[in-house]
C-alpha cells in the first residue's frame, strides 16, 4: 500500500511540504508487508473411551494454538536536530542502503540519512525504514469438568509466546537522537496464565 499524503488520509499530522504532496509517497505504516496466521483447535482423543475417574481427569482435554509470523511495519524517519526548521524528515543518502545488521545496537544503517540543509525539507520517504518483525506461538489447554447438568467448571492453561522468542517492537528513527537506529523496546516475554471458570 502507498500513502500519498503522509497522514491526510490516515489520521497523521499532514504532509511535510503542503506544496509538494507527491513527495510524501511511501509505504503505509499501519500494515506489514507479510503476515501469516495459523489457528488450530484439537480435541485430544486420548482417554476418550476411558471410564470413571480416569476419564473425568484425563479425558476431554482440548488444545488450541494461534501462531503468527509477521514482517516489520514501515517506519518514518524523523528529525531530532536542533534546527530542523519546517522539515520533519532527514535527507536520504544516495547509493547507501538503509538495511542494517538488524541488531539491538543498529537495526538499520544510520549512515543512510543526513540532516537536510537549513531551510530545506528532507527527502527521505515516509515508511522507508522497516521495523522488526515478530514470531509468536500462543497455546492453550482447557477442559470442562461437569458437576451437574447445568454446572460446569472450565479449567484453562494459557501460554503466550510459549517459546519466549524475543520480538523487538520499538526502534529509534529520529535522526539526531543519541539512540538513532537502535532498538528501544521489545514485546512481552513468555506469559503463563491459569484460570478456573464456573458456569451455571
Amino acid at each position: 500500500m502507498v500513502r500519498g499524503t503522509n497522514g491526510i488520509t490516515n489520521g497523521g499530522t499532514g504532509p511535510q511540504d503542503i506544496y509538494h504532496p507527491g513527495n510524501e509517497e511511501g509505504a503505509e505504516n499501519s500494515t506489514p508487508a507479510q503476515l501469516l496466521a495459523l489457528s488450530v483447535i484439537w480435541h485430544i482423543p486420548a482417554f476418550r473411551s476411558a471410564t470413571g475417574f480416569t476419564k473425568a481427569l484425563l479425558g476431554g482435554w482440548e488444545y488450541a494454538d494461534i501462531t503468527s509470523f509477521q514482517s516489520g511495519f514501515p517506519l518514518d524517519p524523523g528529525l531530532a536536530t536542533s534546527t530542523p526548521g519546517l522539515a520533519t524528515r532527514p535527507n536520504r543518502v544516495s547509493g547507501v542502503s538503509i538495511s542494517g545488521p538488524k541488531t539491538v545496537g543498529e537495526w538499520f544503517n544510520p549512515n543512510a540519512f543526513v540532516a537536510p540543509p537549513t531551510g530545506f525539507f528532507g527527502n527521505a520517504a515516509p515508511g522507508s525504514i522497516i521495523g522488526p518483525g515478530s514470531v509468536d506461538f500462543d497455546m492453550a489447554f482447557y477442559k470442562d469438568f461437569r458437576i451437574k447438568e447445568r454446572h460446569t467448571f472450565e479449567f484453562r492453561g494459557e501460554l503466550f509466546n510459549i517459546f519466549n522468542h524475543t520480538n523487538f517492537n520499538g526502534v529509534s528513527t529520529a535522526f539526531g537522537a543519541g539512540n538513532f537506529g537502535q532498538v528501544t523496546s521489545a514485546a512481552d516475554p513468555r506469559i503463563v496464565e491459569f484460570a478456573l471458570r464456573y458456569q451455571f
